[in-house]
């Protein structure tokens, strides 16, 4: 988890390794924030290929290899480049960084068709909410790591070289656990999927899947329009630290793992659709108090983070329930591939379309916090927009986004997603209270 994280576009560790050890630019730091997005997009012409020839299984441990493989050469060869935007560091930077987005891209597509055999569809709700629970908790350690590396190395490439370090570990591990686990619960080798050609025609004539493709590729851009450049306006607008910075994100880390069960029992009782646009809405509005912040009222990004992450679960793990949902039979592979390449089309196009426009912005007369100001007005209402697409998504069996609502006004679901059920617990029920024999007249 915490590698896969580190390999994620616009996430802290890399923003500050990059604009801030290697003193990257604004424009360049948007195009090596965007490669993940292009190899996501590029990948349809190869995985659907390569899922005649292999398992979605050996697909996943394949590329896991390949992900581990190009982070040690980029762990191996940071000591020894410019720390500035010397060719050489540009060249070894996205030689590596590429790898490691091709890497992610087949591994994203393939572990996903293999979790749609391994896990039955009533209990995917339950099961990756306890499953994301796990990985979150891990990743808090991890950064709990990264800020105390941090705060003591103040900030020097040794401490990157060992946070790097310590994440290839432990995706080592993973990909031997990989390894171990069975090919699918029904015991018996899967069938080999059809040629490319079909499997595009049965995506192709499936209404619903193409609506939520076309929700998956406008969301995409919006996501990534503004949001890899939140961690630099704290970066270099707040004058925070990089510690201070992870810790604010660890919030939203826990926010997520402690919401994650009751997100996901939300889901099997209403459906995905309804309680991702509960979730998306509900997390937007907290967001958009980015709108507010400035150097003096920093303590307002406790708020945002903590609501954020605990909302964002929800929409997170709808998404990719709906995805397991809606992928076609007899084409799972080219729908995820194709799925993920046009939402990712989009969204690589987002990093760097924000980058020229806050630049553009203060070149035009507006101080840098003014143009970090009006890019956060603009990301939540494109969310919001978002929502009516995926309004038309139509899901079997889910409820309307009433229902959700009405759900979530119930004490003990809202305690649930803050993690306050045992005190609710405590509150309105008192163990033994209903045997207890009442007690005896006075005499």
């Amino acid at each position: 988890m915490p590698l896969v994280t580190v390999s994620q576009p616009g996430n802290f560790v890399l923003t500050a390794l990059m604009t801030g050890t290697f003193a990257f630019s604004t424009r360049t730091y948007g195009f090596f924030t965007s490669l993940p997005f292009w190899f996501n997009f590029l990948q349809v012409l190869l995985t659907p290929l390569l899922a005649q020839r292999l398992h979605s299984r050996s697909m996943t441990i394949l590329s896991g290899w390949l992900h581990a493989v190009a982070w040690f050469a980029l762990l191996v060869a940071m000591p020894f480049l410019p720390r500035s935007e010397s060719p050489l560091t540009l060249i070894v930077f996205g030689v590596t960084f590429s790898l490691v987005a091709l890497s992610s891209a087949i591994n994203g597509v393939a572990w996903n068709a293999w979790m749609q055999e391994c896990i039955p569809v009533r209990l995917r709700g339950k099961y990756f909410g306890f499953r994301n629970r796990l990985l979150y908790l891990s990743l808090v350690v991890f950064m709990l790591a990264v800020s105390g590396l941090l705060a003591w190395l103040d900030g020097a490439l040794l401490a990157f070289q060992i946070l790097f370090g310590g994440a290839l570990v432990m995706r080592i591990v993973s990909v031997f656990a990989q390894q171990r686990m069975q090919t699918s619960v029904a015991g018996h080798p899967p069938t080999p999927e059809p040629p490319w050609q079909q499997q595009l025609r049965l995506v192709r004539s499936d209404v619903m899947f193409m609506r939520y493709i076309l929700f998956a590729a406008v969301i995409g851009f919006a996501s990534t329009l503004f949001g890899p450049f939140y961690a630099v306006f704290m970066l270099e607008e707040l004058h925070l630290s990089a510690a201070r910075i992870n810790m604010l994100l660890l919030l939203g880390v826990l926010g997520a793992a402690i919401s994650f069960p009751a997100w996901g029992r939300l889901l099997d009782r209403f459906g995905n659709v309804p309680v991702m646009i509960v979730s998306l809405v509900s997390w937007q509005l907290f967001n958009s108090l980015f709108v507010l912040v400035h150097p003096g009222n920093t303590w307002l990004l406790y708020v945002i983070h903590s609501a954020g992450g605990i909302f964002s679960a929800g929409y997170g793990i709808g998404l990719f329930g709906l995805l397991l949902k809606l992928s076609p039979g007899g084409a799972r592979t080219m729908g995820m591939a194709l799925f993920v390449s046009l939402s990712s089309l989009t969204a690589a196009l987002g990093p760097i379309t924000g980058g020229y426009l806050l630049t553009a912005a203060q070149a035009n007369g507006f101080t840098a916090l003014e143009a970090y100001h009006a890019a956060f007005v603009i990301t939540p209402i494109l969310f919001f927009l978002c929502c009516l697409l995926l309004r038309r998504v139509r899901e079997q069996n889910s409820a309307r986004v009433t229902a959700v609502v009405d759900a979530m006004r119930n004490v003990r679901t809202m305690a649930s997603l803050f993690g306050l059920s045992f005190l609710v617990n405590q509150v309105f029920y008192r163990p033994g209270s209903r045997n207890d024999p009442p007690p005896a007249p006075n005499p």
